[in-house]
């Protein structure tokens, strides 16, 4: 009996040494993972987190990090107080559904820092024990540079798209095999065809008038191996969708990094045609000039003679290189008629009304001949310049019947040179307004639908190679739009380019809040401009709309 007692407890001994040898195993073994855990905590590239009852009870240093706390502080904070409002409910849903095992993608929300900055962050859940108790394991990355990086893509993407349909100028993509791969709503109106027809489909040949194909195709291949060698800017037939041939301005350049190329088409059929009666009316004017059969010149406001005709060259016995540019009419006047003609020249340019159009005065020429002269002379409509016109009346002075009878044939000169002058004031006048207005167009285009634009893409994520191409687009377009700027500048009290942009866009009704989006500064930076203008424009305490009195401005 006493040996059986022994060898009873002598088992019990030796299986409380194998429980507790099973206990040392596990307490080494819990002790092996708490420490792996926290190295795979602390070290961690991710931020991870244990949440129990709605509150962080463990995290690692990029955990709180990513919401600006210390890992001490964030501890005991309920897990949801950090995430934005709005993005709450959705945070929950998706940890729910995440926990159940219904997906398993992670989901991305939006934190408030402790900084009160805003970050993004993208999340996975796990159910896991702590304590003995049900909890929520975390594992989480900071994803805002890559939202930003996101957001800013989509920007510039929605940008380029933009213009690209906007710039009010036919545009196409072109592939390397003369494809069209993209065009914008004003190449389909120009060309007749709808997008379908083209995109994908047909070559740019086909809307090329035949004999252009072949210049323009080698500079296609030119500017594919050596972009700067192929001309940029050109002119060709266009050939639209019945059939009419119209005269195109292109523009086409290289998309860096691809072997396309990008094309704007400027139809200038109007302008051309213009041109070609602008050299029509400038051929007339000089022909009626030349030959209208008495003595001309045109004067400056300086009394220069800057242009004569041949008829005056006889009249005064010396060429046209004598006189042009070079001296003035008060050379061929008699002294004692010289202080009237000045006094009607300087008259004139103040009140052209004021002044007589028609008088005699007598003409000294190389020779020291004497010459009776009636001028006809009047200002040309839009400058300092006059237009006079010297018939030699020597003989009919001489004789009364001859005079009688060469008054008639002056009368009636006289009033086929007013209307020759006539002609040729409207003619002056239509050349000078044509002009400002096509002026006017130039500069209020670039200002208000390119240069916003441009502004915006430079403040853009691009490459240092896109921005110095986007330098060298607004550098060329303010050198083509410089002499119309400094006209428009000098005719609205000097007004510096930022000024003028700014008013152009008040102008055409955009508010403080619509011009600081477009330029990218601040409202009250728009409104300090605002200020500066009104201030130039004389209107800092007179209760006028600026908008209004902008408008009424020509």
């Amino acid at each position: 009996m006493a040996c059986e007692a022994c060898r009873s407890a002598l088992k019990k001994i030796r299986e409380q040494e194998r429980e507790l040898d099973r206990c040392q195993i596990a307490s080494r073994n819990l002790k092996e993972s708490e420490e792996l855990y926290r190295t795979i905590s602390q070290k961690s590239l991710a931020g991870i987190y244990v949440v129990q009852d709605g509150r962080f009870c463990n995290a690692n240093d990029n955990a709180s990090s990513y919401a600006g706390y210390a890992p001490q502080e964030i501890i005991g904070m309920k897990s949801d107080g950090i995430i934005h409002p709005e993005d709450r409910d959705h945070v929950k849903k998706n940890a729910r559904e995440m926990l159940r095992g219904v997906h398993s993608i992670p989901h991305t929300f939006r934190i408030i820092t402790k900084q009160g900055l805003v970050r993004w962050i993208m999340e996975t859940v796990t159910s896991i024990t702590y304590d003995g108790r049900p909890a929520i394991l975390g594992n989480s990355m900071d994803i805002t540079e890559l939202k930003t990086a996101e957001t800013r893509l989509r920007e510039s993407e929605n940008l380029y798209r933009a213009i690209f349909e906007h710039t009010g100028t036919a545009t196409i993509i072109i592939e390397e095999d003369t494809t069209i791969s993209l065009v914008n709503e004003q190449f389909v109106m120009m060309s007749g065809y709808q997008r379908q027809k083209w995109e994908g489909k047909k070559s740019w040949a086909a809307f090329v008038v035949p004999g252009d194909v072949e210049r323009m195709t080698s500079y296609h291949q030119l500017r594919r191996s050596d972009p700067t060698s192929a001309p940029r800017n050109y002119e060709f037939g266009f050939i639209d969708s019945r059939g009419r041939t119209r005269d195109v301005a292109l523009t086409v350049g290289m998309i860096p990094g691809t072997k396309k190329s990008v094309a704007s088409f400027a139809d200038i059929t109007e302008h051309k045609s213009a041109e070609q009666k602008l050299r029509d009316s400038e051929n007339l004017y000089r022909t009626i000039f030349e030959t209208t059969g008495t003595s001309v010149i045109i004067i400056e406001d300086d009394m220069t003679i800057v242009l004569a005709n041949t008829e005056f060259e006889i009249l005064t016995g010396a060429p046209k290189a004598y006189w042009e540019g070079k001296r003035k009419w008060t050379e061929f006047v008699a002294p004692n008629d010289l202080p009237r003609m000045i006094r009607y020249h300087e008259t004139r340019r103040t009140d052209p009304a004021a002044a007589p159009g028609l008088y005699e005065f007598t003409l000294i020429d190389k020779k020291g001949n004497h010459h009776n002269i009636l001028n006809t002379i009047a200002m040309i409509p839009g400058s300092k310049k006059s237009v006079a016109s010297l018939t030699d009346i020597t003989e009919q002075k001489r004789s009364e019947a001859a005079l009688r009878k060469r008054e008639e044939e002056v009368q009636m000169k006289s009033q086929n040179l007013q209307e020759v002058n006539t002609a040729l004031k409207v003619l002056l006048k239509q050349r000078e307004e044509d002009r400002t207005e096509l002026e006017d167009k130039v500069l209020s285009n670039v200002q208000t639908l390119v240069l916003p634009y441009l502004e915006k893409l430079k403040q853009g994520c691009m490459a240092a190679r896109d921005i110095s191409l986007v330098q060298v687009l607004e550098a060329n377009l303010m050198n083509i739009v410089s002499p119309f700027a400094q006209h428009l500048t000098s005719r609205h009290l000097r007004l510096t380019p930022k000024e003028l942009h700014i008013a152009n866009m008040i102008k055409d009704g955009k508010t403080t809040k619509d011009i600081a989006a477009l330029m990218n500064v601040c409202p009250g930076a728009v409104s300090l401009h605002r200020n500066h203008i009104r201030k130039k424009l004389g209107l800092n305490n007179e209760k006028i709309n600026l908008r209004t009195y902008l408008g009424s401005m020509k």
